[in-house]
Order: C-alpha cells, then sequence, then structure tokens
C-alpha cells in the first residue's frame, strides 16, 4: 500500500507532494508523494530527478516534468 507522508502545521494537515509542470499549462499538478525521492519513472528504470521528465507523455499528449517536493494541505489533493 502506498503511504503518504504527513504533518500537521498550524492544525491543518499537509501531504508531502510531487510536483509536475506539463508543457502548456500554466497550473502545476501535484501527486502523494510516497518518499523524499522522486517519482519512478518505468521506461528509465529509475528514479527522476528535478527538472526530468517521464519518457512516456501524459494523456494531454505533453511531457510531465518533475518539479520537486512541496507540501500541500491535504484537503486540497
Amino acid at each position: 500500500m502506498n503511504q503518504s507522508l504527513t504533518r500537521v502545521v498550524d492544525g491543518e494537515e499537509q501531504c508531502l507532494c510531487w510536483q509536475f509542470g506539463c508543457h502548456g499549462k500554466s497550473d502545476a499538478t501535484y501527486e502523494p508523494a510516497s518518499g523524499q525521492v522522486g517519482p519512478f519513472d518505468r521506461d528509465r528504470q529509475r528514479r527522476l530527478k528535478k527538472g526530468e521528465t517521464f519518457q512516456r507523455l501524459d494523456r494531454s499528449g505533453s511531457p510531465r516534468e518533475y518539479q520537486g517536493l512541496v507540501w500541500r494541505l491535504k484537503s486540497t489533493l
């Protein structure tokens, strides 16, 4: 089971997330992180580093770029 990392700040629960940018979109997307290393790219058989893109395109046909770790309110995911 994929457990995400959480913390409580000022009474609000936050979740550690991987942040992704997608070419042609102004808003970043977020996925709960399973650890402090980048997401696993199955095609490359390794974890991505900040600034790298997945080998495969996302559903919209654009490459997703890994932009690092951020804490997000759990209620916004």
